[in-house]
């Protein structure tokens, strides 16, 4: 492909706009169009701002795409000069042509380059024109840019005002559909109208006949009003006329959004991405909001439900480009700052208590971080000291004993005190069942932060114990122990003890309940020794139901109690062993999560009168 002077093209302004719309409009599909007709609706909120006009009205047929706005302001100049050259048909067709280049028409305009209404008449597949004023009404018409009809005539002298329809023009607009919403365009329509108290804005749908108006009386303060969804505070803040004797900025803030939500506008044009405003104003909320409440909160934490709008005025903007997204001028940093310094001063002088519910909300969320940073360092250390223990040896031999044979096979005993402890130590099988003793009250786990669970000694243990890193799935074959036992006293001790075990399982590790590992190996209540035999009843009711009366009854008051003999028999002999599988279902699980709170003695005297193991086991 050859590059000679042949390939250097110098376009017309049409050919620019029709060829690389994304220059001018910020794109060729349906963002493209609703800036377009963003531009239109500017020239009308300009005369408005300008002091000409109460009323826009925008219409829209969803069908053909045709959309129009029309404004009751002193309407667009026209004239055919004596050299043919005509004034309307050049502003909506040449670049840089309007009357906006001094502020002698208007102080505080959006567009000051010229090119607005001749990007969207030059892209559009038809656009149409109406000036009303002085008595002389001018509608010039066009299709793809070139102007078909021109024409003047009288008109009534009390009218005036600009009417503009359009088309937008599908070989410009050429990526996807780019058809009108009569829903988006009243949203909107409905934020502008916020920024021009008393200017009232009618949108029409053509199809349907539906109609909205929006006309806002207290202006942004009424946006923050509508857009709130629960305000932690009463009274929204408002600041007017921070100016420096040639712009203007007024704010409005509240707290009570899901997350911060900022909007600023120039001149009635909204610029999404802030610019310089919003610096000014991110850096005074969070050195002011700290200053008053004597505070070193995090700045993005202050604003996380804050919701603020920035209005500015301003008599010469600078854009960062034609489609006015953001905006550049450096004195609005300043005024923002100044307008949000005076306004947290004012809620805190004010509404001193609405003003210190923040406070202590920004107290909240901190302690809230720091537990979580601490959670986290909780965890990462637990995961270190996870890996550091080995499969064979484990530190803190005095609450634990290993059975000498691990895996899916091996049960972990976890026995109260260590008098008990002894006394299952010498009963058991030591080639299949470890011991982990356990103190006469755990740690909960549910009132507990996670950082202080995985820091407590004993939940360490049993969790190295079984092989179970918290927060990590685990693989069951490299299980150190099979299965867990609860092996407490029968008394509302020993099942306080034993409720305390499994929410902790509940917590740390689900699955390992999920699996059905979880037991709970019942000691006897009663031992009757008769003609030199010897049985077990592990409740009051298999007691009182026993089919021979007599021989010698002892009543066990705790696993320390029973003799070696006993307790071999009656918690290892198959013959006599009730090692019952605990799965709760979610209901008991929810039972548990409501008992196990910081009031001991409700939950003792629940468990003492409602609570059976025997409720939790399967099979």
């Amino acid at each position: 492909m050859s590059y000679d002077a042949n390939s250097i093209e110098s376009l017309s302004f049409r050919d620019g706009v029709r060829r690389r719309i994304n220059m001018y409009l910020g794109s060729n599909d349906i963002e493209g169009t609703y800036q377009a007709l963003k531009e239109i609706i500017n020239n009308s909120t300009d005369e408005a701002l300008a002091g000409y006009g109460d009323k826009i009205i925008i219409t829209v047929d969803e069908k053909t795409n045709e959309i129009s706005v029309e404004d009751f302001g002193r309407g667009v100049p026209f004239l055919v000069k004596g050299d043919g050259t005509n004034v309307l048909v050049d502003i909506y067709t040449k670049a840089h042509t309007g009357g906006k280049f001094n502020h002698d028409s208007y102080k505080n305009a959006s567009g000051l380059n010229g090119c607005g209404g001749g990007c969207v008449c030059l892209s559009s597949e038809k656009f149409t024109v109406i000036s009303t004023r002085d008595g002389r009404r001018a509608t010039a018409i066009f299709e793809k840019g070139n102007n078909i009809s021109y024409k003047e005539e009288k008109a009534d002298k009390k009218k005036h005002g600009t009417l503009v329809c359009f088309i937008p023009d599908k070989e410009v607009f050429s990526e996807g559909d780019i058809g009108y919403s009569y829903n988006r365009i009243c949203q909107e329509i409905k934020d502008i109208s916020y920024l021009y108290p008393g200017l009232t804005f009618v949108i029409e749908d053509k199809t349907t006949g539906t109609k909205e108006t929006y006309c806002a009386k207290s202006g942004i303060a009424d946006f923050v009003k509508d857009n709130v969804e629960k305000p932690l505070h009463q009274h929204i803040i408002y600041i007017p006329n921070i100016t420096d004797g040639q712009d203007t900025v007024e704010i409005a803030f509240q707290w009570g959004c899901k997350k911060e939500r900022s909007y600023v506008f120039v001149n009635g044009l909204r610029c999404p991405e802030g610019g310089a405003p919003i610096t000014g104003a991110k850096t005074a909320i969070t050195k002011t909001f700290n200053s008053l409440s004597n505070g070193d909160y995090d700045g993005d934490k202050i604003r996380e439900n804050l919701f603020y709008v920035i209005n500015c005025k301003v008599t010469n903007p600078s854009f960062a480009n034609q489609t006015k997204t953001k905006i550049n001028n450096a004195n609005l940093r300043t005024l923002a700052s100044k307008a949000f310094t005076e306004g947290l001063k004012k809620m805190q002088s004010n509404y001193p208590k609405e003003f210190a519910s923040i406070v202590a909300l920004m107290d909240k969320v901190t302690k809230a971080e720091r537990a979580a940073e601490r959670a986290r360092d909780a965890i990462l250390n637990h995961e270190k000291e996870a890996v550091a223990a080995t499969k064979k040896k484990i530190v803190s031999t005095n609450k634990l004993r290993d059975a000498k044979k691990l895996g899916q096979d091996s049960i972990l005993l976890a026995v109260e005190g260590l008098s008990a402890g002894g006394s299952m130590s010498i009963g058991r099988d030591p080639s299949k069942y470890g011991i982990f003793l356990m103190r006469g009250k755990g740690i909960n786990c549910y009132t507990n932060s996670i950082e202080d669970v995985l820091a407590n000694e004993e939940i360490k243990i049993l969790l190295q114990a079984l092989g179970i890193v918290y927060g990590k799935t685990y693989n069951p074959s490299k299980l150190r122990y099979g299965k867990l036992a609860i092996a407490s006293d029968a008394d509302a001790d020993g099942a306080n003890i034993g409720l305390l075990l499994m929410v902790a399982l509940q917590v740390l590790c689900p699955q390992f309940i999920q699996e059905g590992r979880l037991y709970w190996l019942k000691s006897p209540l009663y031992i009757v020794d008769k003609n030199e035999k010897r049985e077990y009843y592990y409740t009051e009711e298999e007691f009182r139901n026993r089919k021979e009366n007599g021989g010698v009854i002892t009543r066990v008051k705790g696993l320390g109690q029973l003799a070696e003999r006993d307790l071999k028999d009656s918690m290892f002999n198959p013959q006599w062993q009730h090692l019952e599988q605990l799965i709760p279902d979610e209901e008991s699980i929810e039972t548990l999560e409501q008992l196990m709170g910081d009031d001991v003695k409700p939950r003792k005297e629940f468990v003492t009168n409602n609570i059976d193991f025997g409720e939790f086991v399967y099979g």
